[in-house]
C-alpha cells in the first residue's frame, strides 16, 4: 500500500513524524559538529599549556594570520569553549525531548495501523 492511499490520519502521523525525524537528525549532525569544535580546543588548549608564556603565538582570522599573545588566545579558547559546552547541553536536552516524540509517534503509527488493519512488511 503506497502511501497516497493510507487514511488522511496515518499520513498526517507519518508527515509529523518525518519532520521530528529530520529535526532529530539535524540536531545530532550539528552536536557531533560541536563535539568536534570541543575536541580541537583542548587539543589546542594543551598544546597552548605547553609553551612558555612569552612564545609568539599566531591566530588565522579569514586568511590572515594575527599575531597574539599567548593568554589572549587561552582566554578566547576557553571563552568559546564554555559557549559551546552550553550549546552540547541544551543540544542534548533537545534530542531527548526529540526522542520521546518519535517514540510516541511510533507507538502512535503502529496503534493506526493496527486499527486500520494494515500490515507492514
Amino acid at each position: 500500500m503506497s502511501q497516497q492511499t493510507l487514511p488522511p490520519e496515518i499520513q498526517q502521523t507519518l508527515a509529523q513524524y518525518q519532520s521530528i525525524r529530520d529535526s532529530y537528525l539535524k540536531l545530532d549532525a550539528e552536536l557531533k559538529a560541536i563535539e568536534a569544535e570541543l575536541a580541537d580546543i583542548e587539543n589546542i588548549l594543551q598544546t597552548l599549556n605547553t609553551l612558555d608564556s612569552d612564545t609568539e603565538v599566531y591566530k588565522i582570522v579569514g586568511h590572515v594570520l594575527i599575531k597574539k599573545k599567548r593568554e589572549d588566545v587561552v582566554k578566547e579558547l576557553e571563552e568559546r569553549r564554555e559557549i559551546l559546552n552550553i550549546k552540547r547541553e541544551k543540544g542534548r536536552k533537545q534530542l531527548e525531548i526529540l526522542e520521546k516524540q518519535l517514540k510516541e509517534l511510533e507507538g502512535k503509527i503502529n496503534e493506526l495501523l493496527r486499527k486500520y488493519g494494515i500490515t507492514v512488511g
